[in-house]
């Protein structure tokens, strides 16, 4: 072997291509997280997805900050804020808007209620007429006083129940003051201007990601952004008390990768650990374990380099390649290790041990990458698309662990020799062997009960192919994200329909909204108020019975604290009055005496408590008395000429085109009723979009993608290993007990519950990719045995006391430990896909060494009582 003869230059040369290779890699390997690009774009789900993109192109690399505060005043005035704090990063971020905030809504709100709500909200500030023309000249605590004077002196029994409701909320108001924690009166709540209250006291801030051109965290700069501009929003007044939060499809992205670029470091670290220490306790040679080491380090770096070559990018399962690498590649590297030692324990030298070694498992090491690249390609026809980047890069990962583990690590060998290892305890051996053809028809028959009851067990295996469910629900994008999801308003899973004009969008939402699972259906024409003829009228009488008492005013003097505590002690005095009077029905009467119990304990604060009073009891009433100029001010209907273009755009398209967007009923989180959604929607609008969409045809794709796959790995393993065995017998040995395997994985998930994903879906392809090399070499050891002569009850024992049993055991240890370290991650898909690798790559370890060699005995038994005259080097009686 020219790598034995040559071993400088054969170190010499891998560490060169290892050197370009990391170089290259990291210069051209890109992550990719989202697991719609993991499906072709061909199918028809991306198409019209990409058609909605191309008309809408907002509706990717969206940021949306969820402001929440106690009062919707404050909501208001922090999202604006915030609004102005992120427009401070333009090259981040873009088109920073508050929708609440448009003043197209400000204008018109009024427009926007129900008749019957409307004429109430006339009434009632017609009755409040005289208490807002007393707060316009005076919006602060000495106006307060004033308008409760007045008030409470005319409150009788029939008093409305707005008055017990407005004392209750200023006393609320007034306690969180006095604590410390001021919540201030949501003044327009109160009042109840406009449909605000579908959306309570939250707000929403939506930018555009600016995204980076880097190969990593694309989307970091515009997450940086806006978690700046929401720290110097705390540090402000008006992020007093407020809370903000980020999500979106950007930020989940980032978020997402981070977790799993996080975690494949982490795990290939941890893998890199637990496969050494495994090796050491399986071989007991520092300088074995040095050589493979060093090899699996240069085979990882070349895989990284042809990946980077061939593929370009990873995705959210070939991140995981390199704990892969490190559980595939010391696979090879045990069986030949173990077999060098087995040969120097015979006596030969290193060089021959070496070349004896690797003549030996040469063939069965190259079978085995044949069918784990088969195995490994076994997704490229199909439509998934994840998977098959994932499959390539793992077949060129094998091709390389094979060939490093030929040249490399041999000649590794040759260098620094390593000793034969520790002489094992034949009886301690031949105990296992002994007890394992003894009792191969009870493993038997318990491996055959065992796979009827995991059959039983199937119906309990379930996909769930929502990605969110793939991430860590402790973060903040994650948690964000699902609240929303709960609000059928607020849902992020809606589904939208591209039309060629807004005629036929609106005919479509008429026709979606009698759809039991579509909670409302939206269109540009939502955006324009309806009943107009109605609602004019009484906004006319409005504007001329309020008209004066909401004249603007001169600008008001700041009240001095001395004034403060004037207007507090007055207000006081008139609340006590009222409270301990005859008039006035019993709730209200209550309502003032905590009212006045408040204020007392605020003034004994001194002047900074009434200063926080001040803005706590009467910052809102600005807005209101602007709000209601504003909308008492429309003379005439609104037409789709008055709505602002920001609204229009993400409405109509340029080339006419306009968007339908579909609402669900409730959440619809789970596949199931995400499922139920889509399907409802696609039922009417065949071309519809959105995650609920992508997300089940994504996991009709996949569930398709890994039936043909798994019966293509079945179907072409099955025709190499029997082109190769030329034996009927030797493929059906091979590969029964990875079946048994996959059935018991199969069962053990739908036991345990771990739903199949868009990331461990692999773990059946996988398992038989992987397991088929334990199988191998198990199976060519028994034909070598067969050839040399040894049958009848020596064939077990002879078969179980070689290296390779053990070679087996080391391998499927390390790559189960390997893929375990995935397990760990806090992305819950890599963390379900290390569990169930790590328990797939166990049950081939259970079906390699007991199952298998059952088998095997039995087999053997069989052809020798039924064949006595037969020639025993027969390759026929393999």
């Amino acid at each position: 072997m020219a790598a034995c003869r040559w071993p400088i230059t054969t170190v010499v040369m891998n560490l060169l291509l290892a050197g370009l290779a990391g170089w290259y890699s990291v210069e051209g390997l890109r992550i990719n997280t989202s697991t719609t690009d993991m499906i072709s774009p061909e199918a028809p789900f991306r198409r019209d997805a990409e058609a909605y993109r191309r008309a809408f192109p907002f509706a990717d690399d969206q940021i949306v900050v969820v402001v929440d505060s106690p009062s919707s005043d404050q909501s208001d005035a922090a999202a604006t804020r915030l609004a102005e704090l992120m427009r401070e990063h333009p090259e981040s971020l873009a088109d920073v808007e508050v929708p609440s905030a448009d003043p197209y809504f400000r204008r018109y709100g009024l427009l926007f209620l129900d008749p019957l709500i409307l004429q109430d909200l006339a009434t009632r500030l017609a009755g409040a007429q005289a208490a807002l023309g007393t707060l316009n000249e005076a919006p602060n605590l000495h106006g307060l006083a004033s308008m409760f004077g007045l008030v409470l002196e005319h409150a009788g029994e029939d008093a409305p129940a707005t008055l017990s409701d407005l004392l209750g909320r200023l006393a609320d108001a007034t306690d969180s003051v006095a604590s410390g924690r001021p919540e201030p009166v949501s003044w327009t709540g109160l009042v109840k201007l406009n449909d605000d209250e579908r959306f309570g006291d939250r707000r929403f801030v939506t930018a555009q990601a600016v995204l980076a051109d880097t190969a990593f965290g694309r989307g970091r700069p515009a997450v940086d952004a806006v978690r700046r501009a929401i720290d110097a929003l705390k540090g402000e007044p008006e992020g007093s008390g407020v809370d903000a939060r980020m999500t979106g499809a950007i930020v989940l992205r980032q978020t997402e990768l981070d977790t799993v670029a996080d975690t494949a470091g982490i795990a290939t670290i941890l893998s890199f650990i637990l496969v050494t220490a495994v090796l050491t306790v399986g071989m007991r040679s520092w300088r074995m374990i040095a050589a493979m080491m060093i090899t699996l380090m240069i085979g990882l770096t070349l895989s990284a380099g042809l990946a980077a070559a061939v593929v370009g990018r990873l995705n959210l399962i070939s991140v995981t390649c390199a704990v892969i690498f490190f559980g595939l590649g010391d696979d090879f590297g045990s069986h030949l290790g173990l077999r060098y030692q087995e040969e120097r324990r015979r006596g030969h030298p290193p060089p021959a041990a070496v070349l004896e070694a690797a003549r030996s498992v040469g063939g069965p090491l190259s079978l085995s990458t044949l069918c784990a690249i088969i195995g490994f390609l076994s997704f490229v026809p199909t439509e998934y698309m994840g998977l098959a980047e994932f499959g390539v890069i793992s077949a060129l990962g094998m091709v390389v662990a094979l060939f490093i583990s030929l040249t490399l690590l041999p000649a590794l060998f040759i260098l620094m020799p390593p000793g034969p290892g520790v002489v094992r305890v034949e009886r301690e051996d031949r105990a296992y062997a002994t007890w394992m053809t003894r009792h191969n028809s009870a493993l038997l028959g318990v491996t055959a009960f065992t796979a009827l009851a995991s059959l039983a067990a199937l119906p309990l295996v379930r996909l769930d192919v929502n990605p969110l469910n793939l991430q860590d629900r402790r973060t903040e994008a994650v948690r964000t994200y699902r609240e929303l999801a709960e609000v059928p308003r607020t849902s992020p899973y809606s589904v939208n329909i591209l039309q060629s004009d807004l005629a036929s969008a609106q005919a479509m939402a008429d026709q979606l909204r009698d759809n039991e699972q579509v909670s409302g259906a939206r269109t540009f024409a939502s955006f324009i108020p309806k009943e107009q003829d109605a609602k004019l009228p009484i906004i006319a009488d409005m504007a001329l019975l309020l008209g004066p008492s909401l004249s603007a005013p001169a600008e008001v003097a700041a009240l001095s604290p001395a004034d403060r505590a004037e207007a507090v002690a007055t207000l006081r005095n008139d609340l006590t009055r009222f409270a301990q009077g005859d008039t006035g029905n019993p709730e209200a009467r209550a309502a003032a005496q905590r009212f006045a119990e408040a204020l007392e304990r605020v003034s004994s604060g001194g002047e900074e408590g009434l200063t926080e009073l001040d803005r706590a009891l009467t910052g809102g009433i600005p807005p209101l008395l602007g709000r209601l100029r504003e909308g008492l001010d429309v003379e005439r209907p609104v037409t789709a000429q008055d709505v602002p273009d920001s609204i229009r755009r993400r409405w109509i398209a340029p080339d006419g085109q306009a968007r339908v967007e579909a609402l669900p009923t409730h959440d619809i989180s789970d596949s199931r009723d995400m499922a139920r959604f889509a399907n409802a929607v696609l039922a009417v609008a065949p071309h519809a979009t959105g995650a609920p969409v992508t997300v089940t045809q994504a996991g009709r794709i996949v569930l398709r993608a890994f039936a043909e796959a798994t019966a293509l790995t079945l179907v072409l393993m099955a025709l190499v290993l029997l082109a190769v065995q030329r034996s009927l017998s030797g493929m059906v040995l091979i590969l029964v007990p990875l079946v048994i395997a996959a059935l018991w994985t199969m069962a053990v998930a739908g036991l345990l519950d771990i739903p199949f994903n868009f990331a461990n879906v692999i773990v059946l392809p996988l398992l038989f990719a992987l397991g088929v090399s334990s199988s191998i070499h198990m199976v060519a050891r028994g034909q070598e045995l067969e050839r040399s002569g040894t049958h009848g009850t020596n064939y077990g024992i002879e078969l179980l006391v070689t290296s390779t049993p053990l070679a087996v055991l080391v391998s499927t240890l390390t790559t189960s430990t390997a893929f375990a370290t995935l397990a760990i991650s806090s992305h819950r898909g890599l963390s379900s896909m290390g569990m169930l690798l790590a328990i797939a790559i166990l049950f081939t370890i259970i079906s390699a060494l007991l199952v298998l060699p059952s088998l095997m005995i039995g087999w053997h038994r069989w052809v020798h009582r039924h064949t006595p005259a037969a020639d025993p080097t027969s390759p026929t009686r393999r």
